[in-house]
């Protein structure tokens, strides 16, 4: 079998999780490719059997994310392109009820013909 190094990553917003389990984990690659998950990491992340995890490479190795910390991060990512005081929301519901109110009034007049 062949060694590989894998980082995990805790959950910043999780309490419980130890900070300390951030240190380099020793796992091997087994057959098909399968790789173990330290006990102590799947119970810091409070992964289950059958979560769905991100595996990314980059230069420095292996990165394996759990689903939910990769959308954290995407949001993170994305929330900081918006405007300071913008409000995504409130812009695409008032944009919606134009388009209802307009839409009422288009039937409106095709009903009285």
């Amino acid at each position: 079998m062949t060694d590989i190094f894998i980082r995990g990553t805790i959950d910043p917003m999780d309490t419980k999780a130890d900070p300390c389990h951030t240190r380099p984990l020793r796992v091997r690659l087994a057959a098909g490719g399968r790789v173990v998950i330290p006990a102590e990491v799947r119970d810091g992340l409070g992964l289950k059997e059958g979560d769905e995890l991100i595996l990314t490479q980059d230069g420095e190795g292996l990165r394996m994310t759990t689903l939910a910390q990769a959308v954290r991060e995407v949001q993170a990512f994305f929330g900081r392109l918006k405007r300071p005081a913008e409000k995504v929301v409130d812009g695409f519901l008032a944009e919606r009820r134009e388009e209802v109110e307009k839409e009422e009034r288009e039937s409106g007049r095709r009903g009285r013909k």
